[in-house]
């Protein structure tokens, strides 16, 4: 039985968010070991050079115009400049769940984005869920971890940022992933960002002073994060758009904090309250409720 390509591009959706999940914990786990520019310079770096390599022996490189050859290295500067440093930074001074959970409202920020561009209507439903998301987000942002993580605000600020980064990319990427393929968009992106991050991370991080003095496990650990947490996970999101609206896709965000939610109390040993569980509820919540809206967003390209 030949399985529908809805069904097929929610699963690959599914599985990409769930990486998410765990990328978060395992950066949390390891991050200490390294600064924010070295540290995500070097785990995108090795996943855009293993989507390099893939690209070269499995398929034909597309020809790409002048004009979007720029856009995409502009995208790619916005997505694995910008979001990776962001996020990694957050990581510093959150915990896993509660950084989890704020990005979780970034299919709710994409609406907004693409409201504001006139790229997508902004529905009275989708209203509702933002309202839905902003009480949960609130909820949970309004419950001290100072014991876990002193500065946490400071980090809830950075993920706010990197969520933006991730925003602008959803919203005006698609239509270069439909035309290019995901394994091409995301590995040219992934190339430019990521050599733009290890350039900053050269002029303004510590890459030969220390910070690439991983142990054994924290190797390891960064391995997983550039190939299945970093390649594989990219890959997946941009071969679910090409199957499946952004609409469809983002319903699929909510697995993100519940995965780092409960990995997070198992490796890191943080702790489940009564109100992340409450926020993780209505966040899922307000992303059922925006993405049920029938009426689905209308992809542009630059």
């Amino acid at each position: 039985m030949r399985i529908p390509p809805v069904v097929t591009g929610v699963l690959f959706a599914s599985l990409s968010t769930m990486i998410g999940g765990v990328t978060v914990v395992l950066t949390r786990l390891t991050i200490s070991q390294s600064d924010s520019l070295t540290f995500a310079s070097v785990r995108y770096g090795l996943a855009a050079i293993f989507l390099l390599a893939v690209l070269l022996i499995t398929a034909r490189i597309p020809r790409v115009s002048r004009r979007d050859f720029v856009w995409l290295g502009i995208f790619g500067v916005i997505m694995f400049s910008g979001f990776p440093f962001f996020m990694t930074r957050a990581l510093e001074d959150t915990t896993a769940a509660r950084g989890a959970l704020v990005f979780a409202t970034l299919p709710l920020t994409t609406i907004v984005i693409g409201a504001l561009f006139r790229i997508e209507r902004l529905t009275l439903r989708k209203i509702i869920g933002i309202g839905i998301a902003i009480t949960g987000t609130s909820i949970v942002l309004g419950e001290s971890v100072a014991a876990a993580a002193p500065n946490a605000l400071r980090g809830d600020a950075f993920m706010f940022l990197a969520i933006l980064c991730a925003a602008f990319f959803n919203v005006f990427s698609i239509g270069y992933f439909k035309r290019y393929g995901s394994l091409a968009v995301v590995s040219l992106t992934m190339t430019i960002g990521s050599a733009v991050l290890f350039a900053l991370a050269i002029a303004f991080g510590h890459p030969f002073s220390g910070s690439l003095d991983f142990d054994l496990q924290g190797w390891f650990i960064m391995f997983l994060l550039a190939i299945p947490g970093a390649a594989l996970m990219n890959f997946l999101w941009g071969r679910a758009l090409q199957l499946i609206t952004p609409t469809q896709a983002t319903i699929t965000v909510g697995l993100n904090p519940v995965t780092a939610l409960f990995l997070g109390a198992w490796i890191l040993s943080e702790p489940i309250t009564v109100r992340i569980i409450i926020g993780v509820a209505l966040l899922i919540t307000a992303i059922i409720v925006t993405t049920s809206d029938n009426r689905a967003p209308t992809a542009k390209t630059r």
